[in-house]
């Protein structure tokens, strides 16, 4: 099967001057080109140096192997995912869905075949999370008047529980873009965005009405969620 447009581009026009550097590790392709959401693509180099190079090319990000690797350790741990911005579970999510450009050290193929066996300890956190803070997070829902508070804590707890339901099929949640798709692409089951649907219906209400019918929306999301996992 021939590579995205995009990747090809990034392949040819970014990597091909970077890829003679040989403190260069390995590098991967990755994004909505790859999984058929759009035809976007980014390239990540990861380098066998102490830091970034300072000549590191601008079209592309850039870590070290060693934080790589400390990311993909914490994934292992059961921690680096709980927030929408943890670097960890974004990092690693995008690896695991992308595709290996070039490998020279081995490392990238090393890496690899780390990620195709799901870290229980990710999997057993997430859940106990959702199960956790299913009915705090309900409690504030219902009495958040502020908007910046409500949004974030949709926004945490909707993280947690896709974390949770990816995690419990031994996939990385690939974050919030396309995450219908994506639950459809992995076989999850539809109850879980239906129930987000829902979520976000009552988020929507008048506030006298939304107090009460968010916090039993999100209680139905949090079950169904655990049902699936």
């Amino acid at each position: 099967m021939s590579l995205p447009n995009a990747i090809l581009r990034l392949s040819t026009d970014v990597l091909a001057d970077i890829n003679d550097d040989e403190r260069l590790a390995f590098a991967y392709a990755h994004g909505p080109a790859l999984s058929g959401f759009g035809e976007d693509a980014e390239l990540v180099c990861v380098w066998e140096t102490d830091a970034v190079p300072d000549d590191a090319d601008p079209d592309a990000v850039h870590l070290t192997v060693a934080r790589f690797q400390s990311l993909l350790e914490a994934l292992d741990r059961g921690e680096g995912w709980r927030e929408p911005g943890d670097e960890a579970l974004r990092v690693i999510a995008s690896f695991a869905e992308g595709i290996l450009l070039a490998d020279d050290s081995e490392l990238g193929s090393k890496a690899r075949a780390e990620v195709t066996e799901f870290p229980q300890s990710l999997a057993d956190a997430s859940r106990e999370a959702v199960e956790n803070e299913a009915e705090s997070v309900a409690t504030r829902l219902g009495a958040a008047e502020d908007p910046w508070e409500l949004a974030e804590t949709l926004t945490g707890g909707l993280h947690r529980a896709y974390v949770a339901l990816f995690a419990a099929g031994g996939h990385f949640f690939p974050g919030r873009d396309h995450r219908a798709e994506s639950v459809a692409r992995h076989l999850l089951g539809d109850e879980v965005p239906e129930a987000e649907s829902a979520v976000w219906a009552a988020a929507s209400a008048p506030p006298a009405e939304r107090a009460d019918l968010l916090p039993e929306a999100w209680r139905h999301f949090a079950k169904v969620v655990l049902d699936n996992c």
